[in-house]
């Protein structure tokens, strides 16, 4: 298998508050092992989003959660319907004050893009399988990330670049 093949496995997680941010972090754990030593990002505020509040209400946390061993690309589908499953054991667990107190995306972070997966259809996403299609969420080039017409806007922090680059990097140096 070549280098270029691998990425950094990371999971996003926004959650009604900082303890499901926890439960999150440790089912991933059990998943898929250690987290990189660098791998835990700070806790970001969540844009307020109208396609969330209902679900999870306001006031939601951000926290990205990256693993310390590199995966294959194609490895995103599948890693999707475990997190679909974590969020689900989470929410059966646990008493929420809110129908769905957590939501895990995971992504990959390779040299020159951030992909996440996702259960919904898109003009730009492509289909992967079993309910599950994948898009480029952020581009390296020109010395920075950049956003995408279809990008989340979340994913615009600067934080959040800063915190990815970290990966890239290490990513560029292997190469």
């Amino acid at each position: 298998m070549h280098r270029d093949t691998l990425a950094y496995l990371f999971f996003g997680v926004f959650a009604h508050s900082e303890d499901y941010l926890a439960a999150a972090r440790a089912l991933v754990e059990d998943e898929y092992g250690p987290l990189d030593s660098q791998g835990v990002s700070e806790i970001f505020d969540f844009p307020d989003a109208a396609s969330y509040r209902d679900s999870m209400g306001t006031g939601l946390k951000r926290q990205f959660f990256v693993c310390r061993e590199r995966r294959r690309q194609d490895c995103l589908a599948s890693v999707k319907r475990d997190a679909i499953e974590m969020e689900e054991r989470i929410t059966r667990e646990r008493t929420a004050p809110v129908g769905r107190p957590v939501n895990i995306d995971p992504g990959l972070i390779n040299d020159c893009r951030i992909i996440l997966a996702s259960t919904k259809d898109y003009s730009h996403r492509l289909y992967r399988g079993d309910g599950i299609w994948e898009e480029i969420t952020l581009m390296y080039r020109d010395g920075a990330y950049g956003s995408l017409p279809w990008t989340y806007r979340d994913f615009t922090n600067p934080g959040y670049h800063e915190f990815f680059e970290v990966f890239r990097d290490r990513v560029i140096a292997e190469l």
